[in-house]
């Protein structure tokens, strides 16, 4: 178990007056992923959760993809980036996804001061999610349709993917940017 960092005596553990922070429900051990698992992160859990007041949510899961369901992947195409099926390319999300995506940044986002995403998901990913053509080759990486939604309605909201907050001074780092919004 990682100890808990130190911090001013400013921040508060009461839930009514910590900063509201968004969070990939994958990544609080909810089983939402395409694959019916989660992705737990720790020190996420350890260092972050006493002193925030997160908010989970699964933009596939809340748009009804199902769990477990086929993995998706973006492509470029001449209508835009749109998530595609990786096994089968007739299994069109982009809607869906982006709906969804939507409804969230333009409702529920306004009141965050912050989310942590999952890198390189296809709705989740921040600048980490592989982008390919529709011959399926990598042409770089993007964000996630969720992330781009959420960028659009708030281009001041801080958003960091769970790779950056590899070590306890990161996420004392982001505890700080979170309560000096």
């Amino acid at each position: 178990m990682t100890d808990q960092p130190a911090f001013s005596h400013e921040w508060s553990r009461e839930i009514d007056t910590q900063p509201q922070v968004g969070i990939s429900a994958c990544l609080r051990g909810e089983k939402v992923r395409y694959d019916g698992d989660h992705k737990f992160q720790p020190l996420i859990d350890e260092q972050l959760a006493p002193w925030l007041n997160f908010v989970t949510f699964c933009p596939e899961a809340a748009a009804e993809l199902g769990v477990p369901r086929p993995p998706v992947r973006l492509i470029e195409t001449d209508m835009g980036i749109q998530a595609r099926g990786v096994e089968n390319n007739d299994l069109d999300v982009t809607q869906a996804l982006s709906q969804t995506s939507d409804q969230f940044a333009t409702h529920i986002a306004v009141n965050l001061a912050a989310y942590i995403v999952k890198s390189r998901s296809p709705s989740c990913g921040s600048g980490s999610t592989p982008l390919y053509n529709s011959d399926s080759i990598l042409q770089g990486t993007t964000d996630g349709l969720f992330v781009r939604a959420l960028k659009a309605a708030r281009p001041d909201l801080i958003i960091v993917d769970e790779n950056w907050l590899n070590s306890p001074a990161r996420c004392q780092e982001f505890l700080q940017r979170c309560y000096n919004m």
